[in-house]
């Protein structure tokens, strides 16, 4: 019978990564065939063939591993090393249950829609990347405010003078887009989170558009320094008159869940909700 194929995505430099990945290797010898790949390459849409990908870190390491193999459907089980760490199911501690789990019957994965961004220059393609999280339009350091016009399916929405603009996935609205006062938007749903960061009118608010919309921005800003970045880990510097499009990635965030856990549940724990009030 055929081994599996796992593929270990981190940053091997890391000393917690060291110690965890040395726990799966351990687990996995001798039942799979067992890979890995360095997420500091910062590859996108890598040509790989794996049953599933054993992603340690913090949610930064999902993000880099989901724009490095989602093209080719690999499903990722998230071991949180970090802080918050949204997306990753497991801590290191449950690591070695879970593969056993793994081993026997590979779940279904759910599937959480990502964004592709264009970036178009006088109607060339200059650039396309993919987002699990958000694609952020932003001034730089000591820059002034950027202007943006913004379309969706081709119908004018509105002028902003800002200091930037937030594009956020469902799973992204709990990351950049809540700074900036985003609604969280549960991570099943099909939609994408627009959200402002400091416009110069206190009525431009957030909206919620589909998932299947195409948004265009048009940026027509003079002398101001400012810059696309997905997931704030891949950076493209702009120039005024280009143009970004924002749509749906082709290809969706695959992750295995193992524990219990829902996103509510999460939420109440990450973002400590309850606080320190007791029901009784």
């Amino acid at each position: 019978m055929k081994k599996p194929r796992v593929l270990i995505l981190a940053d091997f430099q890391k000393p917690r990564v060291r110690e965890t990945m040395a726990i799966a290797e351990r687990s996995l010898h001798g039942r799979a065939s067992v890979g890995r790949r360095d997420l500091t390459e910062n590859v996108e849409n890598e040509r790989t063939r794996a049953d599933f990908g054993l992603v340690l870190g913090g949610d930064g390491a999902i993000l880099a591993a989901a724009r490095r193999v989602s093209k080719a459907g690999v499903p990722l089980l998230g071991v949180n090393l970090g802080k918050l760490g949204f997306l990753a199911d497991i801590g290191p501690d449950e690591l070695e249950p879970a593969l056993e789990k793994l081993m026997k019957r590979l779940p279904k994965p759910v599937e959480r829609m990502m964004l592709q961004a264009e970036i178009r220059r006088k109607g060339r393609l200059v650039r396309r990347c993919a987002a699990v999280n958000d694609v952020v339009i932003s001034r730089e350091a000591m820059s002034r405010m950027v202007e943006m016009t913004l379309f969706i399916n081709g119908a004018k929405v509105n002028t902003y003078a800002a200091d930037g603009i937030i594009f956020a996935t469902p799973v992204g609205s709990t990351a950049h887009s809540l700074a900036a006062g985003g609604p969280i938007v549960a991570p099943e749903n099909n939609a994408i989170v627009v959200s402002p960061i400091c416009p110069h009118t206190l009525t431009n608010r957030p909206l919620v558009v589909g998932g299947s919309d195409v948004i265009e921005l048009d940026t027509w800003s003079r002398s101001v320094s400012f810059a696309l970045t997905a997931d704030g880990q891949v950076a493209v510097r702009l120039r005024s008159h280009d143009r970004v499009i924002v749509r749906r990635n082709p290809w969706p965030l695959r992750l295995l869940k193992v524990s219990s856990q829902n996103f509510f549940e999460t939420l109440r724990t990450k973002l400590s909700w309850e606080g320190s009030f007791k029901h009784g």
